[in-house]
């Protein structure tokens, strides 16, 4: 009996050992989990999705909202008003936002600019007591790319919309809702198919609250990607930001030019999936989800702000003063980047926690900013002059080229989508404006 009861302790103290070593890594702000399948990621219950909107915004130029669609049963819908779940797509709350940009310079005597439209496409959908973040970077310039980022933002909502809010999220948990963010990618790339759209990234965030919090996180956030437009958290606690979707380029150095992976016509009608994944992480009350197309990533990167340099890619003959970076130094960098930003973007106010908006601002003041040399240096170049012959538009372009190698900053569509974790009153200063049926 001694014996028994000897082994039963040691084996209770083994117990209580892993126990507490796996709610320390649960309570660990910076953990995430990552993997290709919902199987991967764990399963937690959590509280039924309330089906109220309180605020929603998508853009540019309307956004996903915009698609003649050539299904005519979902076009009746577009017609009565209701797109993905929503009447009004412009009346973003005050927890939540999304811009798109275009760094790219001016084109001469016109207020257009080169890489017109924007093919990025952003849309943010907040209710009481859930949110769902969508960014979509249409590869490439043109109509069709960002025709292609609409329907897989359109598409991808839609079928969220529909599955969430009705019976089947009565019991839903953590790995339920990865596997309709995968469904819902399908539903985009049909989209996309069908309307003969191109290629385009998504990045698809939902935060819910969880039915029983993990200390001070209450919240969870599930992240479905594919390509190269990544989801960030902001902790208001430590002040960090933490990169939900690492795990789709972890060990690896990024090359701008190349996604690694989208929706549409990659292979015939089909998409390239080699770098989907699907994420989950714990968040806290006051805390910042974010979803950025590469365009903002990009001009966090200390290789793009010559803070730093890489053995791989466009960037791989750096001067020699910079310091080469491993893959993890570069990544700590553009997180390190970020958050400084941000944390400076912070106005003063009592309650010490940040909002959507100035998030928003400073993140989009940064990549102008920083961008700013390269658009002044092509907009003052002339190379439309038609005075200049062929050989003298040629060599000024390669100077004007030589000259950019030493700017900072990456030019292209920049798109941010920014909720502020909160559970959100139906009284609040933005009406509710449907409820899922």
């Amino acid at each position: 009996h001694d014996h028994f009861f000897l082994m039963a302790e040691a084996l209770m103290k083994c117990i209580d050992a892993i126990s507490t070593t796996f709610k320390r890594s649960i309570s660990n702000e910076s953990v995430v989990w990552s993997g290709k399948f919902a199987h991967d990621i764990p399963c937690f219950p959590i509280k039924p999705l309330l089906p109220v909107v309180i605020g929603a915004c998508t853009g540019p130029l309307g956004g996903l909202s915009r698609i003649q669609l050539c299904d005519e049963s979902l076009q009746d819908l577009f017609d009565s008003g209701l797109v993905a779940g929503v009447t009004n797509w412009n009346n973003p709350p005050d927890e939540a936002d999304g811009v798109s940009v275009s760094l790219y310079d001016h084109k001469d005597g016109t207020v257009g600019r080169h890489g017109d439209p924007i093919a990025d496409v952003y849309a943010v959908v907040v209710r009481q007591n859930n949110a769902i973040l969508a960014v979509a970077d249409g590869c490439s310039w043109g109509h069709r790319p960002r025709l292609a980022a609409r329907c897989a933002v359109r598409g991808s909502i839609e079928y969220l919309t529909q599955k969430f809010f009705n019976s089947e999220s009565i019991n839903c948990n953590s790995q339920h809702i990865i596997r309709t963010l995968l469904r819902s990618f399908e539903s985009g790339q049909k989209m996309i198919v069908e309307n003969e759209g191109t290629t385009t990234t998504l990045c698809v965030a939902v935060v819910f609250e969880l039915a029983e919090p993990k200390g001070e996180n209450g919240w969870g956030l599930c992240v479905v990607s594919v390509g190269d437009s990544p989801c960030f958290v902001w902790r208001n606690t430590t002040r960090q930001v933490v990169e939900v979707t690492s795990a789709a380029h972890e060990g690896h150095n990024r090359d701008m030019r190349d996604s690694g992976g989208c929706l549409g016509t990659s292979v015939g009608d089909e998409p390239d999936l080699g770098n989907l994944i699907c994420s989950f992480a714990l968040l806290a009350e006051g805390d910042i989800v974010f979803v950025t197309s590469d365009g903002v990533s990009d001009n966090f990167d200390p290789v793009t702000l010559h803070e730093g340099a890489t053995t791989h890619g466009p960037s791989a003959s750096p001067p020699v003063s910079l310091p080469v970076l491993t893959p993890d130094q570069r990544q700590a960098g553009l997180l390190a980047n970020l958050a400084h930003i941000i944390e400076c973007s912070r106005s003063h106010s009592n309650d010490g926690f940040l909002r959507a908006w100035e998030v928003m601002d400073g993140i989009v003041k940064h990549i102008i900013g920083i961008t700013d040399c390269q658009r002044s240096c092509l907009e003052s170049s002339n190379f439309d002059n038609p005075v200049l012959t062929t050989l003298e538009r040629r060599t000024k372009e390669l100077e004007v080229k030589d000259k950019l190698k030493t700017m900072s900053g990456k030019l292209d569509h920049a798109t941010l989508a920014v909720y502020e974790v909160c559970r959100v009153s139906t009284n609040s200063s933005t009406k509710a404006m449907w409820v899922a049926r």
